[in-house]
């Protein structure tokens, strides 16, 4: 892969260039970096026990590194789909001291999403458990190689079943350095393949380079005030962008301690922040809201936790002042997979405003919202976030027709609608996408959605389109109640219409479900239900007229 894109000018280039704002740097250079300056400071602690240097772990990827030079070029894909532990990590600095390019993946995946993978991907390698929650890898592997004709090298941690596939644990056990495998590739090479986490059906492979990724953790690491005394604490997949970049990436960039939880409990996170002085993350809403209520009902203050970046999905006002109470403090952001983190509050921001947006643009990076004629709106109005800057991806590999959509001059698009506060944060309202057209009226989801959450009965709330003949869509309201909890849509109605809501914009369905589909980061993913929704009923009722 090369940057022969067109997503940023050339004078944008230059002109990150000259202010240092892009530079040199490689993760895998830092990690040398550290191993050589401070060889004793520890670089990962997992929850299966393990504590790492960074002198061990530099000294490990390159043994990796050595395995898999003999099938591994640089330009080269490497997917690793490995749980959050160190094996993951050494992975990772592998496949940079190849200069390779890393393609992080959800332990999650099956077939069906590695066939998509494989196919736009075509990596040269592949790193899997042999067996990860009662899930065998090593077969589904070598179906797909058998059905894409993929020479794929197969490294397994644990022990493989077969004589495909390679032992992870026996390379670094038998493994020696003959000398350093660092092929220096040039920092605007494409380093990073991610997929979007699957709110869309078909999910976009994301170019980054080591210079977009890394001055998105230096300004982040700059804009937080963050210090060497900071320890960085990831429940997010890193086999998605914000585990990887914001909790891997950022630790090891900086020097930092990289604590990784793998399997989610709250309790488990409880015991490694108080245990670890854990002070970062970033994480979902679902990790902050079991974590809170978890602490609470310890009465247990987790006071080091100053900076604990929360976004990706709806992130209710009350949770953030819960938090408070527990001594987190929450600064909401937005970002994506194209633009890493475009806003993010700062420490000290007054609650009242961390608690009901979704924090001011980064340092250095441009963001606009715009209306569907492409003007910039004024101050309070709804309008598209436009974000430029060099923390903004580098198109999307070998989909043309998207990279085209989606970017213009170095602004990326991102279908998401925000506000302006009159303070200059940005608080989002909605996804254009998601946004429900009923009769030539806009329904935003997300303003529903933040009023059925505070019902005492709801625990997670999800507004969707449903297609009707005469309206083009209507709403339909998608709940978890809370144990032993009913509520009958009469009710919902009532409670809704009391609030001073439009009755246009009123669910006219109500659907209890066990729980909401997600990605691993937390985000709804609303073509789920609306699939399931049809399957089940193509022709969908309606529970008030229309």
């Amino acid at each position: 892969m090369t940057l022969d894109d067109l997503v940023t000018t050339d004078e944008a280039r230059a002109r990150y260039r000259a202010a240092r704002l892009w530079d040199d740097s490689t993760l895998g250079g830092r990690v040398a970096h550290w191993a050589s300056t401070r060889p004793e400071a520890i670089a990962v602690v997992d929850d299966a026990g393990t504590r790492r240097t960074y002198a061990e772990l530099d000294r490990d990827a390159a043994i990796l590194a050595q395995h898999l030079s003999s099938r591994v070029s640089a330009g080269d894909v490497v997917s690793v789909q490995l749980p959050n532990c160190y094996h993951t990590v050494v992975a990772a600095i592998a496949v940079q001291k190849l200069s390779a390019v890393i393609n992080p993946l959800l332990p999650g995946y099956r077939s069906r999403e590695l066939q998509h993978v494989f196919a736009t991907a075509r990596p040269k390698a592949i790193l899997t458990p042999t067996e990860y929650r009662g899930f065998a890898y090593e077969p589904m592997v070598d179906g797909l190689r058998a059905a894409t004709g993929l020479d794929v090298h197969h490294v397994v941690l644990g022990t493989p079943s077969s004589a495909a596939a390679t032992s992870l644990t026996d390379v670094l056990f038998a493994g020696h350095v003959d000398a350093p495998r660092l092929r220096a590739a040039p920092a605007g090479a494409v380093s990073e393949l991610i997929f979007t986490s699957g709110t869309e059906a078909s999910p976009k492979a994301i170019m980054h380079t080591e210079q977009t990724t890394n001055f998105s953790v230096r300004v982040a690491h700059a804009d937080l005030g963050m210090t060497e005394a900071d320890v960085v604490w990831m429940p997010s997949p890193v086999g998605h962008s914000t585990g990887f970049n914001y909790g891997l990436r950022m630790a090891l960039y900086h020097g930092l301690t990289l604590v990784l939880q793998d399997q989610w409990s709250a309790s488990t996170a409880c015991e490694l922040i108080t245990r670890e002085g854990c002070t970062y993350t970033l994480a979902a809403t679902t990790f902050l809201k079991d974590l809170v209520e978890e602490a609470a009902g310890r009465a247990l203050r987790l006071d080091s936790m100053r900076l604990f970046g929360c976004g990706g999905a709806p992130v209710p006002p009350e949770l953030v002042e819960s938090a408070q109470e527990q001594g987190v403090q929450v600064l909401r952001l937005y970002g994506s997979t194209e633009v890493l983190v475009g806003s993010w509050h700062r420490p000290g921001t007054p609650l009242a405003r961390r608690a009901r947006s979704d924090g001011q643009p980064m340092s250095h990076v441009d963001l606009q919202l715009r209306d569907a004629d492409g003007a910039v709106v004024a101050p309070g109005s709804e309008g598209e976030i436009f974000t430029r800057g060099p923390n903004t991806c580098v198109g999307f590999f070998r989909d043309p027709a998207r990279t085209a959509q989606t970017f213009s001059e170095g602004w990326v698009r991102s279908g998401d609608v925000a506000v302006t506060t009159p303070e200059g944060d940005i608080a989002i309202v909605g996804r254009r996408k998601e946004i429900i057209i009923r009769g030539g009226l806009n329904i935003a989801p997300r303003e529903i959605e933040d009023m059925l959450v505070r019902f005492t009965e709801v625990r997670r709330a999800a507004v969707v389109g449903l297609p009707d003949e005469r309206l083009g869509e209507r709403a339909a309201a998608c709940l978890v109640l809370r144990d032993g909890a009913q509520l009958s849509f009469a009710t919902m109605v009532q409670r809704l219409r009391a609030a001073g809501i439009a009755d246009y914009k009123l669910p006219e369905r109500l659907d209890i479900l066990a729980d909401l589909p997600t990605t691993a980061t937390g985000k709804v993913q609303k073509h789920e239900i609306i699939r399931d929704l049809l399957a089940a009923d193509p022709a969908p009722r309606w529970d008030r007229s229309a």
